[in-house]
């Protein structure tokens, strides 16, 4: 399905990313982990068109689309939740809600595809007429990657769904993520709780320093050492 193969990001003067590749399997959870500042939003970006890349190739379904605007790359069937939600606190919950709804679609087609995401979100469905300002920190994300859910996306990107979220809330998103997967959409995730998506992945791949250190079976990789030098800088100072 998604192809990423010797990419490189630029973050102003700084190669974020160098010579990433790696690959998301249709109706596969790929875990993308590495310590903050490693590259890991940067290769998102790139992969959703929010970005640019250097150097590199990005297909998705046997199309290129490293060079496609970010709307264009949405259109073909993917959906990026980045990591600071950009949720419209003014609007309320169905206007965040009916913003996705992209222009291919009919008005008949965005609602059914609302009420499915909402049969999904029930909290959310009780919150319809109330701004996004008033959610909590777990229902914002929520409204987030229903947004993202709206256009019935092959490839949904989650960058750090659970960062700031509760406890209970954390393990909702997770079960939630893990549903997705089951209904038959890509997931391509980042996030700070390292074990439980390296639990709910299938593959997983260790970004460090902007490079593609490990990839490999997600269960597999805890038990590997350089997991540990990457996250934690043990080989760095020891």
């Amino acid at each position: 399905m998604l192809e990423v193969r010797d990419v490189t990001v630029r973050q102003g003067a700084i190669a974020a990313v160098r010579g990433a590749s790696l690959d998301v399997g249709a109706g596969t959870i790929v875990a993308l982990i590495g310590a903050n500042g490693a590259g890991k939003s940067s290769l998102l970006e790139a992969i959703s068109g929010m970005k640019r890349p250097i150097e590199g190739r990005i297909n998705f379904h046997g199309e290129r689309i490293d060079k496609m605007p970010s709307h264009e790359v949405l259109a073909r069937g993917m959906a990026h939740v980045p990591e600071n939600r950009l949720i419209f606190t003014r609007l309320t919950v169905g206007e965040n809600l009916a913003v996705a709804a992209t222009a291919h679609m009919s008005s008949a087609l965005a609602r059914r595809r609302r009420e499915a995401v909402l049969e999904r979100f029930p909290e959310l469905a009780l919150r319809l007429d109330e701004p996004a300002s008033v959610l909590s920190g777990g229902q914002q994300q929520l409204l987030a990657v229903a947004r993202g859910l709206m256009t019935k996306p092959k490839l949904l990107i989650l960058d750090e769904p659970t960062l700031g979220l509760s406890p209970i809330a954390t393990a909702s998103m997770f079960s939630l993520i893990a549903d997705l997967r089951v209904d038959g959409s890509a997931i391509l995730l980042v996030d700070q709780n390292i074990n439980r998506t390296l639990a709910i992945a299938d593959t997983a791949y260790l970004i460090d320093n902007g490079e593609i250190a490990l990839s490999g079976p997600a269960r597999a990789l805890p038990d590997n050492p350089r997991l540990a030098e990457a996250l934690l800088g043990t080989a760095r100072n020891s």
